[in-house]
């Protein structure tokens, strides 16, 4: 008996980005963003063995549920790096100070103790600073804005101590006799 697999044709579009109007930062962000919304075209066979993408996770868990400004001083983070061919997520920690990310930003290493990003190989662009300038420092619903290395990976550092515990969705109102009874 023959073995017959149909595939659902994915119909959503992408979204284009308009360079010249948006900042480096935007693009970048909208670009890893959209990236990372993207479905994957898989069989049930091969879901298992796909790695997760904890970037993706991650930004759509702050998406969801928010969070609260980050207090100044040393805070915890996940740091996320992700490239065409992969994603990791560290832990880490950054000093914060005038509620924006004081360089360097550290990499909890497994034994426990803390190496600055620059110690592990890992070094912003600089075209992409030049670029962006000191809004690569800003913090936006516990998130940093997304950075790019010089191998050509994206991060982003996530302050999850400061993610709100219940989700920040609007209430939706009950119906005009219930709520006048």
């Amino acid at each position: 008996m023959p073995f017959i697999v149909l595939a659902q044709a994915d119909t959503t579009a992408k979204a284009s980005i308009d360079t010249a109007t948006k900042s480096p930062v935007d693009t970048v962000k909208a670009t890893l963003d959209t990236a990372a919304a993207e479905k994957p075209k898989v069989d049930s066979v091969s879901i298992a063995s796909t790695p997760m993408n904890c970037y993706k996770q991650y930004v759509d868990y702050f998406a969801e549920l928010g969070a609260k400004p980050v207090t100044d001083g040393m805070q915890l983070v996940v740091i996320a790096f992700k490239s065409k061919d992969n994603c990791s997520c560290f832990m880490g920690r950054v000093e914060i100070a005038g509620g924006k990310i004081k360089s360097p930003v550290f990499i909890q290493t497994e034994g426990g103790t803390y190496k600055a990003f620059s110690e592990l190989g890992k070094k912003l662009d600089p075209d992409f600073v030049a670029a962006v300038g000191d809004g690569l420092w800003d913090i936006t619903n516990g998130m940093s804005v997304v950075f790019q290395t010089t191998e050509q990976e994206y991060g982003r550092l996530f302050f999850y101590k400061f993610l709100n515990k219940n989700k920040q969705m609007s209430k939706e109102a009950p119906s005009p006799a219930d709520l006048l009874k």
